[in-house]
């Protein structure tokens, strides 16, 4: 299952899909809203943390809530093979990685101060936790940004 454009430049890896309202659409200008409003505040957070780490400047609340998931983010749920249009990919969980058959041993922490945080050394896939506030913190956060080229949030 593919939530978002399928052109998207990042794409995140997730194992399990949010309920989606009766004729939702990514493209709707309520999209994130309707997926908070129906599946509570477990995807809230992912849409948050999504968009903390991929919204270019500071307003991540506007971000999640009017452009997230719309030109630049797609998630990927039980994906088994990385989705070839996109730059980045960002493997949210050990679920996420089984399923796509990911070798830990091929990657490297992004710095010595998070080893939860991996990339692999030649090409821009990421192996982080599962997008929750308890296993990946707004310091983590601001690390994949940096790894990434966006400034840190404030």
């Amino acid at each position: 299952m593919m939530i978002g454009t399928e052109l998207a430049t990042t794409c995140f890896y997730l194992p399990t899909s949010p309920k989606l309202p009766e004729n939702w659409s990514y493209q709707d200008l309520n999209a994130t809203q309707s997926m908070m409003v129906l599946n509570g505040n477990h995807w809230r957070k992912i849409l948050t943390i999504m968009a903390k780490i991929t919204v270019n400047g500071q307003d991540w609340r506007r971000y999640r809530d009017t452009q997230l998931l719309k030109q630049e983010e797609s998630i990927a749920i039980t994906a088994l093979s990385l989705q070839s249009e996109s730059k980045v990919h960002i493997i949210c969980g050990q679920e996420s990685a089984l399923s796509l058959q990911i070798n830990r041993a091929e990657f490297i922490p992004i710095s010595a101060q998070c080893s939860s945080l991996l990339k692999h050394p030649h090409q821009s896939i990421y192996l982080c936790p599962y997008l929750d506030y308890r296993q990946f913190p707004n310091k983590q956060i601001n690390q994949l940004r940096q790894e990434l080229g966006l400034q840190p949030l404030d």
